[in-house]
């Protein structure tokens, strides 16, 4: 838990406008699509409000939820019906800038969700760490305190496995991978060699001449029959977890970031990356080399092809490609197109030549 009064003494421009309840703790951040119960949300402009009057119309209960708005914003929609929305949470807040906030906040919970763990020595010398005696554990492996890892599990040498992260039956890790904290992952999976999963996520805020970075404490999730390729590097989510669906297949070199949701059976090929936020559909394919814009959805068993640049949502079943990416039979007749019209100058003299077609055009 976090108190309000931490809040005031990181961020002097911190004002509580109206509170239900007095014991001014906060005991975690959140995002718009993940409450958790004393948790705060931000809203810092029209594009969050819509999204937190979305999940007021679904009913999801905010009682128990703070909010803090950039104080400029507040003012311009503060009204009649604004008031009555929120008095329903159980206090809301502003501050002069919320990307500022957003970071020196994120520290609190940061070192609040690290500060019991120890990954200065092996958990097994602490007996913190519980590792069922089926496992293969090769040297030189290091385990954090509060690690569990299950039966029949194959750790290779050099893999690091930091604190309150578990590891599922039958699992294997091959050698030098880092499992960050708070990562969980389930039966029957496989890591290829020097893949990192649960780092932070690439997040920073500018303010004032500096990239302050914003903290990331909300973990990894991977289901059951993951198979994750070399070199490939997870990173946990800012506030709640990155999540890999069951029976995904990932390949070398891949990027996910912060806040990604990929669902069941999804293929990603080598050297794709997704920036922060994708949500990726069951059973989706996504070519080699794709790069994949911050915040899109992607429906269930679309396909994207290789080398695409996606900006913008996919629906179920599309099949996009192209940069930037939209579906294939127009992408395709564009490029035919553009062909056709960097051709037709040279009118019947097409077959000349590449060598001389410029010579013969003067």
């Amino acid at each position: 838990m976090v108190s309000l009064d931490k809040f005031k003494a990181v961020d002097s421009s911190f004002r509580v406008h109206s509170s239900k309840e007095n014991d001014g703790l906060v005991a975690t951040l959140c995002s718009l699509d993940c409450f958790h119960d004393k948790g705060v949300i931000f809203i810092k402009n029209k594009k969050y409000y819509r999204r937190l009057l979305e999940q007021l119309e679904r009913g999801n209960i905010v009682e128990t939820i703070g909010v803090i708005f950039k104080s400029s914003f507040l003012k311009e929609i503060n009204g009649g019906d604004e008031s009555k929305i929120l008095n329903q949470f159980r206090f809301y807040a502003t501050v002069e800038s919320v990307d500022l906030a957003l970071s020196v906040f994120s520290k609190l919970f940061f070192d609040e969700f690290n500060k019991n763990g120890n990954d200065s020595i092996d958990g097994r010398k602490t007996g913190s760490a519980r590792v069922h005696p089926t496992s293969f554990v090769a040297q030189d492996v290091f385990i954090g305190e509060g690690v569990e890892i299950a039966a029949n599990v194959t750790i290779h040498s050099g893999c690091v496995i930091l604190s309150n992260s578990t590891i599922g039956e039958r699992t294997t890790l091959y050698p030098n991978v880092v499992i960050c904290r708070n990562v969980s992952m389930g039966q029957d999976c496989i890591v290829h060699a020097n893949t990192t999963i649960g780092s932070d996520g690439f997040s920073y805020n500018y303010h004032q001449g500096s990239h302050l970075k914003v903290w990331h404490f909300g973990g990894v999730v991977i289901g059951d029959s993951v198979e994750i390729g070399s070199n490939t590097s997870i990173d946990q989510g800012t506030f709640s977890p990155t999540v890999i669906g069951k029976g995904s297949k990932i390949d070398n070199q891949v990027h996910i970031a912060h806040n990604c949701r990929l669902g069941n059976g999804v293929i990603v090929c080598g050297q794709t990356g997704l920036a922060g936020s994708v949500t990726v559909g069951d059973y989706v394919v996504i070519g080699g080399a794709a790069n994949l814009a911050p915040d899109i959805k992607i429906g269930n068993n679309a396909q994207i092809g290789g080398m695409a640049g996606v900006t913008s949502d996919v629906p179920e079943r599309g099949v996009f490609g192209g940069h930037p990416a939209r579906p294939i039979h127009e992408w395709l007749r564009s490029s035919a197109t553009l062909r056709r019209m960097s051709l037709s100058k040279y009118g019947k003299d097409r077959d000349i030549p590449k060598r001389d077609r410029f010579t013969k055009s003067k």
